[in-house]
Formats: structure tokens, C-alpha cells, sequence
């Protein structure tokens, strides 16, 4: 039984070598634009909706931050009231200080942004190698 467990636990982490392929593929000469754009795309994908990390919403009674687990940087945990409240505060003027915080609030909710913006720049690095490929040929 603990086999299955682990393996269950393990392949939560199938986007890693997604992420890790999208920022070193350029130092591959046999990776295309092409393949680091999909691999920038199911990276970010991965690390919004899908990688295990804390909640890291605001609890109401103690004022501390939730520590349940949530499925990427955008939802929340089980809690209702932690449910998406990060794309609430993106749609939201005056909340991206408060998700500026929650998003840096440990290295666990940090790391995981700053992987994210990474990739999305590899993305549009490569995008943009692909397109001046293009005009040239």
C-alpha cells in the first residue's frame, strides 16, 4: 500500500521536468523555439493550476496565513472562502498589494512565482526567436 502512495505523491510532481526542460532546453542546440514555447506553456500551466503548495490565504480568526494544501498558485485549498480569492484579487485595483504579499509570503508560494516568470520570459524569448526565424527565411 505504501508504494502506491508514493508514487500517487511523486507524479504530483510530473511539472518539474517541464519546468526544468523550458530553462535549460537553450542549452541544447537540438531544442527549437517551438519546443521551448509548448514546454514554457505547460510550465505555467502547471505551476498556476496544478503544483502542490500551501494555501497561503488569510485565516479569520488569528489573522495567520492558511496552511492547507492547494493545487497551484491560483486556487485556493478546500476551504470555500480561499477558492480562487487570488484571481479575485488579480481582477481587483486596489488588491495587488494584499496578493503581492500572499504570493511572497514564504519561499514555498515565492520560488514557484519566480519559476513561473522565468519560463513566461523563456516563452517570449522564444516566441520571438521563432518570428525572427521566420522573417529572415
Amino acid at each position: 500500500m505504501a508504494t502506491k502512495s508514493k508514487a500517487k505523491d511523486t507524479w504530483r510532481y510530473w511539472g518539474i521536468g517541464a519546468i526544468l526542460f523550458t530553462l535549460f532546453g537553450w542549452l541544447i542546440p537540438e531544442v527549437g523555439p517551438m519546443m521551448i514555447m509548448i514546454g514554457s506553456v505547460v510550465s505555467v500551466l502547471y505551476i498556476f493550476f496544478q503544483m502542490p503548495l500551501p494555501c497561503g490565504a488569510w485565516n479569520r480568526g488569528d489573522k495567520g496565513r492558511c496552511r492547507n494544501n492547494s493545487s497551484g498558485l491560483l486556487p485556493g485549498c478546500h476551504l470555500e472562502a480561499h477558492r480562487w480569492q487570488n484571481v479575485k484579487w488579480m481582477l481587483r485595483t486596489g488588491k495587488w498589494a494584499e496578493l503581492r504579499a500572499k504570493v511572497f509570503a514564504s519561499w514555498k508560494r515565492a520560488l514557484p512565482a519566480v519559476v513561473a516568470a522565468a519560463t513566461i520570459v523563456s516563452g517570449m524569448a522564444a516566441v520571438a526567436q521563432l518570428a525572427v526565424s521566420v522573417v529572415v527565411a
